[in-house]
Formats: structure tokens, C-alpha cells, sequence
């Protein structure tokens, strides 16, 4: 099943975070063992799953031998859930509401009740936490148990089979963290039992307070979901996630090779709002810098929050240390955002053999376009910094945030000219150059996407069909869920002969451009165009760049500000 819009998720309960999930289940709505994972690293194979099937069987007989149906709650589904309770304020990603937006949307529904706190982070919780570390092909035989855990107290050892926990026959590592899963932050005991050479010993897991509690290292993988961007709206305490630095980073930061180093790559509002920024790194909390990992770092701050205590971050921005304070305020802030990102007003080109950058295209409309900047602008220094990649200049943008003043020294014709202008917020804007002809309705309706730029007087693009000189206009179409009817349709170009006999064909004033679909999968469909286009004059030429999206529920499109890249590609049929 790759579609969940429709399912009772009250029926098929499971860790809606996973890649490939795999339910064992009666037809009374009894599920009698869980199965899945999220990346090839984690515990699947085949021979566990033949086992883990053959093995059911047993489990399926002695249940019918004495079947107890669980009372079911009224059905829940991802599209009531989401578009119901939450009036679509979550997308759909290619036309379906993917598993892993149930997780964020119970989570919101929560926060928006006033039932949130940020222990409802730590869920499906690890065999860790107890103390217990599994074997990847025979999940219910323990490989390690952590000294002075909550299994090393009841006195399960390495080889013991766990035959049980909290009533629930276990087969899998997903079998354990379904029990834990199910039961609540306090201090609790758990009834097991375990096999330890052919005998069976039934004992209890003693939980302390606050026993699911785990690392937001370990958490992390949540909110790098490629196909959601609401995720990190959620950051477990300090409400930032990062990357430890190798020792040649903190060479040329000046830091000691042996002392700890996180580089921030996310942020929530919470973070942002204190003021720390993407980019920042983080070397202390409270005065305490000996950390040897990323684990004990998020625990030393989630100790701190749970103790009441306010957190003093000690970091480094441009080479200069500083300490800005997350208070309880932040940290437990009912209301969770994501930290908002800058938009920029212009596309920025990086020169070949490491000759600096350029102002590539500019928006209309931006504070980059009002205070005067242009195409083809030498890019000298930023803020008085200089730099030669891309990568160095977006590394310093992290910094920055919206309202902050961006001061730029170009060179334009020769000419030394420096601007000032202030940074603005990213966000989802309407395109104006694409638009469906119908919203989306049925399999096999046909629909025209029609694309409308409008180049200034003066100036021209190339014909996508026609050969001849310059860089031919290019559309791209990519998503989901239709098929494209034959080539685009474009306007008769107006051929123009060059003294070497070369033919040159371009398209001027408002130019629509038209591409015949048919929807396959209503459900699905999701439209992604990329426009790429040389608009020249006699003089020179500028590249434009547009990207947009539709989901066919209407027949506007919206900027498409995700990776391009990872949408597969419909070509004509």
C-alpha cells in the first residue's frame, strides 16, 4: 500500500515516520506482530521477515484459540485528519498525504488544544531506553544490556529471548516499541517475559520518571523527512539540531582539536527568536564544554530544561565568541514554528576557476531590484567580507535573518557601486506564469498547462523547436500522478539570418507556451514546471529561471522552493 489518504488509522497503528512498515494482523482489527524500517540500515532482511511470518502463525492459532477483539475507536483517516481537523494547512506531497505527515498533524492538533508538552516529542521509543539493545536478524534475543538500565535492574542478560512485554508476544524490535510506545511518560513497571536457556523467568522493567526522554541526535532523522518541510517545526530541546565538527573545521576556526564543536543546521522560531542562527557554533551550555558527543550535549540541555533552569549558550559567529540565553520561556514555547528563512531578491551565479560572483537574475519586486541592483553585477564584497564560491556566501547568509540589512560592493561596467537593502522572508508567493486551464477532477480528463512570459520590449528568448543560434528556451516538467500529450505548443518564432549564414529564431513580447496532460491519478497528481530561459537584447543576455507548482485542487500554480532534483521527471508519451 503506498497511499494511506483513506485508511482507519485507528485500525493500522504504526510508526507513521518509517519508509516500509509491515503489519501482521487479525481481521477483528487484533495486530499480532510489527515489522519495517526506514533506511537499508536498519534491521530488515528477508530471512527475518520469512521468520517473522512463519512465526506469526503461531501467534495467529493460539489467538484463535482464544480471540479478544479490541474495542476500535470511530475511524480516523489522513484526509479527515488533515484536511478536516486541520483545514488543509498541511499539503499534500505529489497528490497523497504521505504516512509521515500523521505524526506532525496529531502533533499540531495537540498544540492547537493546548494538550502539548515537549515530552509528546520522544515517541516510539528505542529498546534503549530500557537498556536493551536487540540482534538485527533474531529481533526479540538481546545482544547488550546497559549497565545499570532499567532491564540490567530486573536481570535480563545478553542471549535472553524476550518472549513478552506488557502482554505483547515478541518477534520484532517494532513489537517493543509499540508496548513502549503505548505506555506513558511516568514512573511505571512492566510485566516481561524472557527465555534464558530453554527456561522461561518472568520479572517486571521498573521505569523511572521521565524513562522515555532520549536523544535528539537519535530524533533528528524526523525532521529531515525529504518530503515534508513542516517537520522541524518540532526540534526537541534547545530547539536546534546540528553537526559535530571534524578536527580540520576547528583548525580553521581556531578552536582546540579536542574540544567540542557543533556546527547549527536548523533551527525552530523558539531558537530563532532568542537569537541564534543558522550556522552559529555551539561549543558550551551553562559553563560545561566537555562533551564527547552530540548525545551527551542534547541531554546536558534537556537536564536543564527539566530542572528548570534557564540555557547559556556558549558560541562562535565570524570568528567571535558569544552567549545568548534560551530561557524557559523559549523552550517551552506552546506555540512551535519553524525559524523563518531569508529570501535573497536575486540568483546568485558563481564564475568559473574560482573568479568571485554575480547577480544572475533578480526578482521583480524585491528590495534587491528596488534599491538598484542588476543583472551581471560583480559581486566584490558582503557586508566588507569577500567571497570566491557560492558555498561561502550561502554559509554566511545563515546568519542572517529577515530584516537584517545586506550591504553589497559591486562592480558594474568598471564601475565601483555599493548597496544597501533588507533582507526579506521566504515565502510561498502565486506565480503569475503558469496557470491550469481546469482544476483536477477525474482519470483521463485532459487538461492544458499554460505558461505566459512576458519578455520587455526590446528584448527576446529562443524558440524551444527551431535550431539555430542561442541557447534554445527550456520547460521541464516533473511530478506526479499524469502524462504529458505531445510537445509543447509555442508561438510561430520570427526567424532572424546572422552574416554567417546561421539562422537565429526568437519569440518576443507575451509569449504562452502550452502543454497538452492528462491526469492518470487524481489523488496524486502533482504538476512541477522549471522554465529556463536567455532573454537577450543586442547587447547581452540574462538568464530567467522559474520554478511552480500545482496540486489540482485549483488552477493557480505556487513558486516551488524545494529540491528540484528528487521529483521524478514526465516526459512525453
Amino acid at each position: 500500500m503506498t497511499n494511506i489518504n483513506d485508511i482507519d488509522l485507528n485500525l493500522f497503528a504504526f510508526d507513521y515516520d518509517l519508509t516500509l512498515a509491515i503489519l501482521l494482523a487479525n481481521p477483528d482489527g487484533t495486530v499480532y506482530h510489527r515489522y519495517g524500517g526506514r533506511t537499508h540500515r536498519s534491521p530488515m532482511n528477508m530471512t527475518t521477515l520469512v521468520d517473522l511470518m512463519t512465526e506469526g502463525l503461531t501467534t495467529h492459532h493460539d489467538y484463535a484459540a482464544s480471540p479478544n477483539p479490541p474495542s476500535l475507536s470511530p475511524p480516523e483517516t489522513t484526509s479527515d485528519l488533515i484536511q478536516g481537523r486541520l483545514k488543509g494547512s498541511i499539503n499534500a506531497s505529489f497528490g497523497c498525504y504521505h504516512c509521515h505527515y500523521v505524526r506532525e498533524a496529531r502533533q499540531t492538533l495537540a498544540l492547537q488544544s493546548g494538550k502539548w508538552t515537549p515530552d509528546q516529542f520522544w515517541i516510539w521509543p528505542e529498546p534503549k531506553q530500557v537498556g536493551l539493545t536487540m540482534d538485527q536478524r533474531r529481533q526479540s534475543e538481546v545482544t547488550e544490556v546497559i549497565k545499570d538500565s532499567s532491564a540490567s535492574m530486573a536481570g535480563i542478560r545478553p542471549g535472553d529471548r524476550l518472549n513478552s512485554l506488557g502482554g505483547q508476544r515478541i518477534l520484532t524490535k517494532y513489537d517493543i516499541q509499540w508496548v513502549l510506545n503505548q505506555t506513558d511518560y511516568k514512573s511505571r513497571s512492566i510485566p516481561f517475559s524472557i527465555i534464558r536457556n530453554d527456561f522461561p523467568i518472568e520479572g517486571k522493567l521498573n521505569l523511572p520518571a521521565g524513562w522515555k526522554v532520549g536523544d535528539p541526535a537519535d530524533y533528528q532523522w524526523r525532521v529531515r523527512n525529504v518530503f515534508t518541510e513542516h517537520m522541524n517545526k518540532f526540534l526537541p530541546t534547545p530547539g536546534f539540531i546540528g553537526t559535530q565538527l571534524f578536527v580540520l573545521e576547528k583548525r580553521d576556526l581556531g578552536i582546540d582539536r579536542d574540544r567540542f564543536a557543533l556546527r547549527l543546521t536548523q533551527l525552530n522560531l523558539s531558537s530563532f527568536l532568542a537569537g541564534v542562527r543558522r550556522g552559529d557554533i555551539a561549543e558550551s551550555v551553562n559553563g560545561r564544554s566537555s562533551f564527547t558527543s552530540t548525545r551527551e550535549f542534547y541531554h546536558w540541555c534537556e537536564t536543564l530544561r527539566r530542572s528548570g533552569l534557564d540555557l547559556t549558550l556558549g558560541l562562535i559567529r565570524d570568528h567571535s565568541p558569544m552567549q545568548i540565553r534560551l530561557s524557559q520561556n523559549h523552550l517551552n514555547r506552546p506555540q512551535i514554528e519553524r525559524a523563518p528563512e531569508i529570501n535573497l531578491g536575486f540568483i546568485l551565479q558563481e564564475l568559473p576557476a574560482n573568479r568571485g560572483l554575480r547577480v544572475g537574475h533578480v526578482t521583480g519586486g524585491s528590495s534587491a531590484e528596488i534599491t538598484g541592483l542588476q543583472v551581471g553585477d560583480r559581486i566584490q564584497t558582503a557586508d566588507e567580507r569577500a567571497f570566491k564560491t557560492r558555498a561561502e556566501f550561502e554559509s554566511f547568509l545563515d546568519g542572517k535573518a529577515p530584516g537584517d540589512l545586506l550591504t553589497l560592493d559591486i562592480i558594474r561596467q568598471e564601475r565601483p557601486l555599493s548597496f544597501s537593502f533588507p533582507l526579506t522572508g521566504k515565502e510561498i508567493r502565486k506565480s503569475e506564469l503558469a496557470v491550469l486551464s481546469s482544476t483536477v477532477q477525474t482519470r483521463g480528463q485532459e487538461i492544458d498547462c499554460q505558461l505566459t512570459l512576458r519578455i520587455p520590449e526590446g528584448k527576446h528568448i529562443y524558440s524551444l523547436h527551431k535550431k539555430g543560434f542561442g541557447m534554445p528556451t527550456r520547460v521541464e516538467f516533473r511530478g506526479h500522478g499524469y502524462r504529458r500529450i505531445g510537445r509543447i505548443g509555442e508561438p510561430k518564432p520570427e526567424r532572424l539570418s546572422l552574416p554567417n549564414n546561421e539562422s537565429m529564431w526568437t519569440l518576443g513580447g507575451s509569449v504562452t507556451l502550452t502543454q497538452r496532460i492528462e491526469v492518470i491519478d487524481p489523488k496524486r497528481f502533482h504538476l512541477i514546471v522549471q522554465v529556463n530561459a536567455q532573454v537577450c537584447d543586442d547587447r547581452s543576455c540574462h538568464e530567467l529561471q522559474a520554478r511552480m507548482e500545482n496540486s489540482g485542487q485549483s488552477t493557480t500554480f505556487y513558486e516551488f522552493y524545494r529540491s528540484f532534483d528528487d521529483v521524478p521527471t514526465v516526459n512525453v508519451q
